[in-house]
């Protein structure tokens, strides 16, 4: 007879926790080495069974020395930059850091998608996203795409 902590439903998948970190790891790199001297608004729409994944991007940030928080989209208020029908819409997390008031050139604006099983997907569409965390292959996540302005020597944004 097996034990009960031998059945795998049960049991987290290590190697996809170990990519997710490692994913998070280059996401916050990215971030971080574009956005020196400068406030942080990045916006991370999602499913709601991924919602945490915005949570530990904030930590991921704040590891790497960027103060941050996370808060729903919409929730200050006059905040501006989402459709009249979005605000406060469920899946979408706000993570700003630094002096983030403004979208000028002294704040760093990046837009994540985290995408899951597509049925579930659920966020808001528009706009093109500067990265895409993609839930949906078996092994763990994987990083789909990073924009040209947060690869290592671009810096024109």
């Amino acid at each position: 007879m097996k034990p009960s902590w031998a059945n795998s439903a049960s049991l987290p998948d290590l190697s996809a926790i170990a990519r997710e970190r490692a994913a998070l790891a280059t996401i916050a790199d990215a971030i971080v080495s574009a956005s020196v001297d400068k406030g942080l608004r990045i916006e991370v729409a999602c499913p709601a069974s991924r919602l945490a994944v915005a949570d530990h991007l904030a930590q991921a940030l704040h590891a790497r020395g960027r103060v941050c928080r996370c808060r729903p989209a919409g929730s200050e208020p006059g905040e501006a930059g989402f459709p009249a029908g979005e605000r406060g819409q469920p899946g979408v997390v706000v993570i700003t850091g630094g002096p983030a008031t403004g979208t000028g050139r002294d704040v760093l604006c990046v837009d994540v998608r985290v995408t899951g099983v597509p049925a579930q997907d659920g966020f808001p569409a528009g706009g093109d996203p500067d990265i895409v965390l993609d839930y949906q292959d078996p092994d763990g996540p994987m990083i789909r795409y990073l924009a040209p302005h947060l690869s290592a020597g671009d810096r024109r944004r």
